[in-house]
C-alpha cells in the first residue's frame, strides 16, 4: 500500500473516514490524498474573477472547502507523511474513479451512511456506485470506525481461482494489521454445496494466509449469502467485511455486485470491496 485516495465531502462521516484513513498511511507509510466535488451553480473553472461576486454563497462554500483541505493537509505533515489535496468543480463520482486511475492510488477509504442513514452526503449515497468500478479496493467506513489496528476480517467469497489476486490484497492488509482472516462460504438452499467441496477450496487459500495460523476455514447456512455474511461477521465481532464484487463461477456469481453494495447500504460492519476487474 502505497498511495491513498480519500475523497470527503467534510461531513461528519466522512471526517471520521479521513482520521481512519490517516492511520492506515500512518502505519503503511503511504502517501495520502484528499479529493473534494464541489457543486457550483454555473461552470466555475470557466467563470469570470469578476462574475464570482455574483455567487456569495458558492464563494464562501469554496473557501470553506479550502480551510477543510489545508487542514488535512497539515494533520497528515503533522504525522510525517507525503500528501496532496485536490479541490474539484461539478464532477460526479466518475471523477473520484478517474482519480484513482489517473494518479494510481492503491487504496481508497471513503465514508458511508448507508441506505438507511439519517443523512445522505453525497459520498455516502454514492459509495456503493463507486466500488462497482474502482480499479482500487475501497474500504467503506460506517457510522462506528473499527478498531485500530483491525484484529478479525472476514473474508467472504466461493474460493474460485479467479479472486486468489483479491485475497492477496486482504492478505497485505491483514499483515499490516497483524488481524486474522475468516474464510467464509455461505450456503443457502438456492446454491447449496458439500461441505467437502468448500473445505477444499478454502484450504488452498490458507497456503496464502499471512503469518502462519492466522486463517479460519468457516461454512455458514442462511437463507441468502448477505444475511450469512453479515450475521457471521457479527458472531465473530468482526471488524471488517472483505468481498469481491463479482465472481466468474460459484458463489456470489452473478450477483455478488449487488451484495457488495447491500452490504454497504446495510452491514453495520466496515466493508472492503475490490473489484476483479482490476486484475483485467
Amino acid at each position: 500500500m502505497k498511495n491513498i485516495l480519500v475523497p470527503t465531502d467534510f461531513s461528519p462521516l466522512a471526517n471520521s473516514a479521513s482520521e481512519y484513513a490517516l492511520k492506515i498511511a500512518e502505519k503503511a507509510k503511504a502517501e495520502i490524498h484528499f479529493l473534494h466535488i464541489q457543486f457550483t451553480p454555473v461552470d466555475w473553472v470557466k467563470l469570470d474573477k469578476e462574475k464570482e461576486k455574483n455567487y456569495p454563497e458558492t464563494l464562501k462554500q469554496i473557501g470553506h472547502a479550502k480551510n477543510e483541505l489545508n487542514k488535512w493537509e497539515k494533520r497528515a505533515e503533522d504525522l510525517g507523511l507525503k500528501v496532496r489535496t485536490f479541490l474539484t468543480y461539478d464532477a460526479g463520482r466518475e471523477e473520484i474513479i478517474k482519480h484513482v486511475s489517473n494518479y494510481h492510488h492503491d487504496f481508497v477509504v471513503m465514508g458511508s451512511h448507508g441506505a438507511s442513514g439519517a443523512r445522505e452526503t453525497f459520498i455516502g449515497s454514492n459509495a456503493q456506485k463507486i466500488i462497482r468500478n474502482a480499479v482500487a479496493p475501497v474500504l467503506v467506513i460506517k457510522e462506528q470506525p473499527p478498531r485500530f489496528p483491525l484484529k478479525d476480517i472476514v473474508f467472504a467469497s466461493g474460493f474460485e481461482e479467479d479472486v486468489q489476486e483479491q485475497f492477496n490484497q486482504v492478505v497485505d492488509f491483514a499483515d499490516l494489521m497483524e488481524a486474522n482472516i475468516h474464510l467464509l462460504y455461505v450456503n443457502t438452499m438456492y446454491n447449496f454445496e458439500e461441505t467437502d467441496k468448500s473445505e477444499a477450496k478454502m484450504q488452498r487459500f490458507l497456503k496464502h494466509c499471512p503469518r502462519g495460523g492466522t486463517c479460519s476455514i468457516n461454512i455458514y447456512n442462511a437463507l441468502n449469502e448477505e444475511r450469512g455474511i453479515r450475521e457471521f461477521a457479527q458472531r465473530q465481532n468482526a471488524d471488517l467485511i472483505a468481498i469481491t464484487t463479482h465472481s466468474k463461477t460459484g458463489f456470489l456469481s452473478l450477483i455478488s455486485k449487488s451484495i457488495a453494495e447491500s452490504l454497504v447500504n446495510h452491514a453495520d460492519t466496515a466493508v472492503l470491496s475490490m473489484n476483479l476487474k482490476s486484475s483485467n
